[in-house]
């Protein structure tokens, strides 16, 4: 009888690519099944917490035989699976298998879950028997130190500010020294939430530390299979250091400006040197250009340029026995004028002196003539 009964109840089951048409007998037929089969759910679905766009799982454990199993969220059918295989209507849903000899799993895989599916997950029999479980889609974010702290001084209270940005729900905040758990008096937490529904938890921790230490913030939501975790390694310097860093830290500025000042001096001095040098170098040459002599020796006139100064300016010629000087501005024979030897004409077109003539020379130096005794 009982094998009649499976067997006729069987062929009511539609096949598995008549995806529609099984959906729809299921819900028709359910008191029919609900006759046929003596099937019990014997494990049931447990909730589950799923990070966003992570995989979510269920498991539904039936006793033998079975003929139908719908998966629903809320009270939409999303999976149907029968003897011959699951019937899939979309490709996030789908599902794993394990049979023993009394019993069969149906394990619900949903790929990526989405915040949308906050919701209820439901196994049902077909019968007035069904089991629910909760699926919570949660969210992860950044965990970090808001500053980063390297070293602190001996036995003097520091804070240590741990932030979780853009978390949903808001995550547990714990923290280790050491790897020992910090007693919660230690630190406190406070709760922003943001526009897009999302936390931040801001921990702040107030230690005060003898020796060397790793110091760890940690995060944790159900989601998450173990706390992400934040660490530091703090080393403790005595106050002395402290207060020889805070020397230098003010001296090596001061010295510095010091030593700057001093060369901008140094600078100034050498620029004033060296102007002073050039206009002294530059009066000795315009002193010196203003002051060309020129001589006469036997063998003619040799001229070494005119000066424009007095007559004290011109030198005796060693050649000249009687001390006379030559008069460049009057052609005037008198004690300060001696009278040029005669020079014979020769074709060197140059006119013939007159005897006993005075040479008479121009003050202008852009004049020069220059004779040769032969």
């Amino acid at each position: 009888m009982t094998t009649w009964v499976s067997s006729w109840c069987s062929s009511l089951l539609p096949h598995p690519k008549d995806v529609w048409v099984g959906g729809l007998i299921g819900f028709t037929c359910s008191s029919c099944v609900g006759v046929c089969l003596s099937t019990k759910i014997i494990e049931v679905p447990k909730n589950a917490f799923a990070l966003l766009h992570a995989d979510a799982a269920f498991n539904c454990t039936v006793s033998l035989p079975w003929r139908i199993i719908i998966w629903l969220m809320d009270t939409i059918p999303i999976l149907t699976i029968v003897p011959d295989g699951p019937i899939i209507t979309d490709s996030r849903f789908h599902q794993r298998n394990y049979t023993t000899k009394r019993t069969f799993t149906s394990e619900l895989i949903i790929s990526p879950v989405t915040m949308r599916e906050n919701m209820t997950v439901r196994c049902s029999l077909q019968t007035e028997e069904y089991q629910q479980a909760f699926l919570f889609v949660q969210v992860d974010g950044p965990l970090f130190f808001v500053k980063e702290i390297s070293s602190v001084v001996e036995n003097r209270a520091t804070d240590i500010v741990c932030k979780a940005e853009g978390w949903n729900p808001v995550p547990t905040i714990r923290w280790k020294k050491n790897r020992t758990v910090v007693d919660s008096k230690m630190y406190t937490t406070t709760i922003e939430q943001s526009s897009d529904n999302l936390y931040n938890t801001i921990s702040t921790l107030n230690l005060t530390l003898s020796a060397n230490a790793e110091i760890m913030c940690l995060a944790d939501i159900e989601a998450l299979p173990q706390p992400k975790t934040a660490a530091l390694f703090i080393t403790v310097k005595s106050p002395s250091e402290d207060q020889t860093w805070l020397i230098i830290a003010i001296v090596v500025p001061i010295a510095a400006a010091i030593l700057l000042i001093i060369l901008i001096i140094v600078i100034i001095i050498c620029i004033k040197r060296r102007k002073h040098h050039e206009t002294s170098y530059r009066n000795e040459l315009k002193r010196m250009s203003t002051k060309k002599p020129f001589k006469i020796t036997t063998d003619g006139v040799e001229n070494l340029g005119m000066s424009t100064g007095s007559v004290n300016d011109l030198q005796r010629s060693p050649s000249l026995t009687s001390p006379y000087w030559i008069n460049t501005w009057s052609g005037e024979k008198n004690n300060d004028t001696v009278e040029a030897p005669t020079i014979p004409a020769v074709d060197y077109g140059i006119q013939k002196e007159t005897p006993n003539q005075p040479m008479d020379f121009s003050s202008s130096p852009r004049k020069t003539r220059h004779v040769t005794a032969v």
